[in-house]
């Protein structure tokens, strides 16, 4: 904004776009944006929404975005989101659009192949917080002699919840890739884990 860009956001990503709706897009000014960073969450919420799945509304997509008039879209997410906006800016290319398309690595489930080194920042900032509260709890466990169960995001990747484990000193970190992939999970072998860990 400050280099004379009009910078606009789209609220609920790729959603409205899908239906030809260009009616939410909002003009960001510094004053909109100058503090954001100091927030959790998102101002421009978040979708699920996938224009990949449907060749009509991967178009509408794309008509939406020329509608706009813009030059660039920035994609902020996951893996679903990178390949929609890969998607998308082939879309765009076919259809003869000056959109150009750049995709940032943004999950708190660390599992985008980055090099390893290179951890997406909602993980950091997820993992940072989780150890936070764990490191209370584990305070709180002490003085009441008791156990506190925790559970973190991620899906099928363990990454932030062995991140927040490593980080706080937990006695037991559980994730899914301790188990065999593609086999049910039961209760009874997780009670075994955790009974084991304790005594």
């Amino acid at each position: 904004i400050n280099s004379g860009w009009e910078v606009y956001g789209i609220p609920d990503g790729f959603s409205r776009l899908m239906e030809g709706e260009t009616s939410h897009v909002v003009r960001f000014t510094v004053d909109d944006v100058s503090r954001i960073h100091l927030q959790g969450g998102s101002v421009l919420f978040t979708s699920r929404a996938n224009p990949t799945k449907q060749p009509e509304k991967l178009e509408a997509t794309v008509q939406a975005l020329q509608q706009l008039g813009l030059d660039a879209l920035l994609t902020i997410g996951g893996d679903d989101t990178g390949y929609s906006a890969a998607v998308v800016a082939n879309a765009a290319n076919a259809a003869k659009s000056r959109l150009r398309v750049a995709h940032v690595p943004k999950t708190i489930d660390n599992d985008l192949p980055l090099p390893g080194d290179v951890p997406t920042f909602g993980y950091q900032t997820a993992r940072h917080v989780g150890a936070e509260q764990v490191s209370n709890l584990m305070t709180d466990a002490l003085t009441t002699k008791r156990w506190f169960f925790v559970v973190a995001m991620g899906r099928q990747a363990g990454h932030l919840a062995q991140g927040i484990g490593k980080s706080a000193g937990a006695t037991i970190t559980v994730i899914p890739e301790d188990f065999p992939p593609d086999a049910p999970i039961h209760l009874d072998h997780l009670v075994d884990i955790l009974e084991t860990s304790i005594y």
